[in-house]
């Protein structure tokens, strides 16, 4: 097998680890899920929590379980290796409190990160996220034989987000080479995680904070880096912009109900100039500003996935990007 590495955010995708599209428990109505929840699936998640989709709307099940599977079959058909989440125990499906917090492995981008040869799991501040490396823990233990440095953050435990804890989500850090940016919107990472990240990196590696305005759960609902220049944004949900090094950058601004109500930063880069789109009416103007660029656009179905607050980046989390 080859070795594990991530390089940046745009080298090519060559495996990963992808969401599952067999089962799908709405996670109890905390804040956490308050932050994701939007539109008409808000208002059901709201009302529905704690309920198998599968039976609370089958029709929407249905849905979400073709879109996945077809872009699983997608990347697998790119020649991607994917591996998928497994199942949760009722046991690992009630920690770290003792209560059922659903079952959201359709979104593996948040449980952990691959970073150059790091493999790390990470200590969510969600609670939904903190069981989801269950499903994959046999995955990443396997990294360990393929060059791998395998190793966990340490866990904030049972209390309700204790404040000084570290706390990091996959999808609020990013992978620039030898920088790293992490995102900090109140509700999910925090710079104590970031700061954490940095001891844990070394001196191989800067990290810098990237303020995230507080409707937004993680960074990469708000940035998407396509090639080394060239990223989709949405300035207005960054107070302090992008970091300095990036002040050159040719920005695509993506406004906020866009970026919101429908994911529109939240693609899969297959590739340097090469992104994942929702075929979704709502987001041509995203692949239409991308094509004008010089950039190759596919396009699959995944509004239903989107509705909950996650699109294909979140579904994923890559183990080899580029060469090692």
């Amino acid at each position: 097998m080859d070795r594990i590495w991530v390089g940046t955010e745009w080298d090519e995708l060559h495996e990963c680890v992808y969401g599952a599209p067999d089962r799908f428990v709405l996670p109890r109505f905390y804040d956490d899920s308050k932050l994701r929840a939007q539109g008409a699936f808000g208002a059901f998640w709201a009302e529905h929590h704690g309920e198998d989709l599968a039976e609370a709307h089958p029709e929407w099940f249905a849905a979400f379980q073709a879109q996945v599977q077809g872009a699983i079959d997608f990347l697998r058909a790119e020649g991607v290796v994917v591996h998928t989440a497994g199942a949760l125990s009722d046991a690992n499906r009630a920690f770290p409190r003792g209560e059922d917090h659903g079952v959201l492995t359709g979104w593996m981008r948040d449980p952990f990160v691959t970073i150059g040869s790091n493999v790390i799991e990470l200590a969510p501040r969600s609670l939904f996220h903190r069981r989801q490396r269950f499903a994959i823990r046999d995955i990443l233990m396997g990294t360990m034989q393929r060059g791998a440095r395998y190793f966990a953050q340490p866990d904030c435990g049972g209390d309700d987000h204790v404040e000084g804890w570290g706390y990091l989500e996959g999808g609020d850090i990013f992978v620039l080479g030898d920088r790293v940016l992490v995102g900090h919107s109140g509700g999910c990472s925090s710079p104590e995680g970031a700061a954490w990240l940095a001891h844990a990196l070394g001196d191989d590696y800067s990290v810098d904070l990237v303020p995230v305005e507080a409707w937004f759960p993680h960074l990469d609902c708000v940035l998407s880096c396509v090639r080394e220049g060239l990223a989709v944004a949405c300035l207005e949900a960054l107070p302090e912009g992008l970091p300095d090094h990036m002040h050159n950058w040719d920005i695509i601004d993506i406004p906020a109900t866009l970026a919101k109500g429908h994911m529109g930063v939240n693609n899969l880069v297959l590739g340097p100039g090469r992104v994942l789109v929702p075929s979704e009416a709502a987001l041509d103007p995203v692949a239409e500003a991308l094509r004008a660029r010089g950039c190759e656009v596919p396009r699959i179905p995944y509004e239903v996935p989107c509705m909950v607050g996650g699109s294909f980046r979140c579904a994923h989390q890559p183990l080899r990007r580029g060469p090692p």
